[in-house]
């Protein structure tokens, strides 16, 4: 536990930008721990959070982040921007802390910060970075925020080790505080069910992924892996459903379905909205997810959030999050995920003691013990700053 002695008064920045449509899983984080943050302040604490008006967001509402002790700020200048890369984009803000979220960020800045990475995916597994540029930029751009920052959060001791491991002679505390599931992920209705299975023409049982199709998510050999259950299994009445983002420049999921005949057996139905995610979570049979590597890997946490039975990777993080509640197989093994996944559709008791364990599993993760934790960080680097310990 990380402690500090005084209190004077402070103000903490927070880098809000990445509350948009381009940052799913950041902008969630960041989200979701701003809503969070306010309550545990102590009462001379505050936070000042910087947004971007003109950043397409259709995903976050940002009415829930009203709280006396969070004023936000806004800030039309472009994350992406090289100057942003230099120093805050609004000079002279009051505070003694500033805490980005991603490791696009300025590497000059006159307070303290914290930066979180979420994963080291382009650097521990480059191969699945399109080009030798991207790599050496994204390489460039994380180490100069690990080195820019006074401390490093990260979500998972899985990627705290790829961090110590890529920078061994790095110098910077680099503490693990587990994100949580949003809280609109809870099992819903039976009608509200029927309304999202309607919405999306889904069959009343289906399997379900939820999540891009960047290469690191394994769809493929999810495919794979479902052509050997529907051969196993003639007739079988779940068809696979691949909701999320699907980037056009990874066709070959939809590829291998067709060469393997199955295309009919699996729905590729896209972008949901946020608010059907919940149900789509509760309606299904199985929640399965592949991935070769994940920081986090919230996505099965929100199912289990919502009472699914989840089968799972065993890869990187993943075990961490869904502990003992989910059933993991080899992610390199088509036949492996085939056969477990059956196992689970094929055993109504056992998908009932999942579903207890899921929501169990979820409920052991908050966003009030992450903005708990993520505020000690915040308290030691104003207390480092201030030439306490």
């Amino acid at each position: 536990m990380l402690n500090s002695n005084a209190h004077p008064r402070r103000k903490y920045y927070f880098d809000a930008r990445v509350i948009q449509d381009h940052f799913p899983g950041i902008g969630r984080y960041a989200y979701n721990l701003l809503a969070a943050l306010p309550d545990e302040l102590d009462e001379d604490e505050s936070i000042i959070a910087l947004f971007d008006p003109s950043a397409l967001n259709t995903r976050f509402d940002l009415n829930r982040l009203n709280h006396p002790k969070l004023e936000r700020i806004e800030c039309r200048a472009p994350l992406f921007h090289p100057a942003n890369l230099l120093r805050p984009p609004i000079a002279a803000l009051p505070a003694v802390v500033s805490h980005y979220p991603y490791y696009v960020r300025p590497y000059i800045s006159p307070a303290h910060s914290v930066t979180t990475l979420h994963d080291l995916i382009p650097l521990a597994q480059p191969h699945f970075v399109p080009t030798a540029r991207d790599r050496l930029l994204i390489w460039i751009l994380t180490a100069l925020a690990a080195h820019a920052s006074t401390m490093l959060i990260t979500v998972s001791e899985a990627s705290a080790r790829d961090i110590r491991h890529t920078w061994p002679r790095l110098r910077k505390p680099v503490i693990v505080i587990p994100e949580a599931a949003d809280p609109i992920f809870i099992p819903q209705s039976v009608e509200r069910c029927a309304m999202v299975r309607a919405k999306y023409n889904l069959p009343e049982r289906f399997v379900l992924y939820l999540a891009s199709n960047k290469p690191h998510k394994n769809l493929v050999r999810l495919i794979e892996a479902w052509a050997i259950l529907n051969a196993q299994r003639s007739g079988t009445a779940e068809v696979l459903v691949i909701a999320g983002h699907q980037d056009p420049r990874y066709p070959q999921a939809q590829d291998r379905a067709r060469t393997l005949g199955i295309a009919d057996r699996v729905h590729f139905i896209g972008e949901v909205r946020n608010d059907d995610m919940p149900a789509l979570y509760s309606a299904c049979a199985l929640f399965v997810f592949p991935s070769l590597y994940e920081g986090f890997g919230l996505t099965p946490l929100e199912a289990m959030a919502c009472g699914a039975p989840v089968a799972c990777s065993n890869a990187s993080s993943l075990p961490e999050v869904v502990g003992d509640a989910a059933l993991l197989f080899d992610p390199t093994r088509p036949e492996e995920i085939a056969a477990t996944c059956a196992r689970i559709l094929h055993d109504a008791t056992l998908r009932h003691q999942m579903h207890a364990a899921s929501l169990r599993q979820a409920a052991r993760f908050t966003w009030a013990k992450t903005a708990r934790r993520t505020l000690e960080v915040y308290r030691h680097v104003a207390a480092s700053a201030n030439g306490q310990r």
